[in-house]
């Protein structure tokens, strides 16, 4: 079964709709150091995650200095960490074991700019850089798209034909995010078949509030590739 996680939490209401319809995780942007709509302040943060359900994951997505995210990571002590900045293999290194220690998972981003297909990396060769970070110890990779002004929720595809291959070259989870909606997500997992999708913009209404039709529709496209290969 894939697993869905919906991005970019801001109220309430949204995680009632997200929970009700069956996904799997959820996340919360936190004081990342570039201007987003999804943008929360940590003790916002931590008020939402206080409302998320049991069996549902709290993901916090986060980005800048090593300072900042183990701050964020000890006072919300959420189940998963996201690395989603701009880190350096070395910063990326550091942040990994310093979250781990504290028994929170990571995961790191991938991303390819959207408007050249190339990494935000030192590592131009995709599988090298996840068999890289897999070796640093990340729990898991996710895939997406950035461009010079918006370091995910871009709605931009990434190339589901180099995802799938990376899926296949690593041994651990690949999430695919970067432009999924509910009219192409089932393609999406058919062609890649990830461990989870992740999405942001995709479902939603406007900046920062989820449309209650979008993610219902969104969470049963991916359900439905599941019960079509039982």
């Amino acid at each position: 079964m894939v697993r869905v996680k919906i991005c970019g939490i801001t109220n309430n209401e949204d995680i009632g709709i997200c929970a009700r319809c069956g996904a799997d995780a959820l996340g919360f942007v936190v004081e990342y150091p570039v201007p987003v709509p999804w943008n929360l302040r940590i003790e916002e943060a931590g008020r939402l995650m206080e409302m998320v359900p049991p069996f549902i994951s709290r993901v916090c997505v986060v980005g800048g200095d090593y300072d900042k995210v183990m701050e964020t990571a000890r006072l919300l002590n959420p189940d998963v960490i996201q690395l989603h900045g701009s880190e350096t293999l070395d910063m990326t290194k550091r942040l990994i074991s310093g979250i781990k220690s504290l028994k929170i998972k990571v995961i790191k981003a991938v991303r390819f700019s959207s408007e050249t297909g190339r990494l935000a990396s030192e590592i131009e060769d995709p599988i090298r850089l996840c068999d890289e970070l897999k070796n640093m110890g990340a729990d898991a990779i996710v895939l997406d798209s950035a461009t010079g002004s918006m370091p995910a929720g871009t709605g931009k595809r990434v190339d589901w034909r180099l995802a799938a291959r990376i899926r296949e070259s690593i041994d651990i989870p690949v999430v695919l995010a970067g432009g999924l909606n509910p009219e192409n997500v089932y393609d999406a997992i058919l062609q890649v078949k990830p461990y989870a999708v992740d999405v942001i913009s995709g479902v939603e209404a406007e900046k920062g509030k989820k449309d209650p039709d979008r993610v219902k529709n969104f969470i049963k496209e991916v359900k439905r590739y599941g019960q079509d290969i039982l």
